[in-house]
């Protein structure tokens, strides 16, 4: 797997933030695909997740995480009361490609903070996964493409 320190410039965001199950993220992802669908909003990227706890050993119900989606940064949508309109500014991160299902996702993690040490990069926020292609556009999901951005400033 190559991973790579990029910048992620500037982003206006739609985003839902949301603390409970994991399996509930189907159903996050409907509501903001049919806002933006209702909307007619111009979306300028990929679906993502950004992670506040990890929900591989959080309680079942008490996973924090936000979905989003990047969205043309001219408009200004009204908000509801679940999705919200922000702006992420440019940072840097380490991006690595996980492919396949998500069950094994943790092991990209794994690599990637084992990288970022031996590379003298310092973690400095929380994990954001981009479904590049989600369980509900390929058939098969060892075809799924996610990438992990890894908010990093580097160190000597």
């Amino acid at each position: 797997m190559e991973i790579k320190e990029k910048t992620i410039e500037d982003q206006k965001v739609a985003i839902m933030n949301y603390k409970g199950s994991l399996s509930d993220m189907e159903v996050l992802i409907g509501k903001l695909t049919g806002w933006v669908e209702v909307e007619e909003i111009e979306t300028i990227g990929d679906l993502f997740a950004i992670f506040y706890n990890n929900p591989r050993t959080a309680k079942e119900n008490e996973v924090v995480y936000d979905v989003g989606i990047p969205i043309n940064p001219e408009l200004d949508p009204d908000e509801t009361e679940e999705i919200r309109i922000v702006n992420i500014i440019e940072h840097k991160v380490l991006s690595g490609i996980h492919k396949g299902s998500l069950d094994k996702i943790q092991e990209t993690y794994n690599t990637m903070a084992e990288y970022s040490i031996e590379n003298k990069y310092d973690i400095i926020g929380s994990p954001k996964e981009v479904y590049i292609k989600n369980k509900f556009e390929v058939e098969n999901e060892d075809d799924m493409i996610t990438e992990i951005q890894l908010p990093v400033i580097k160190m000597g």
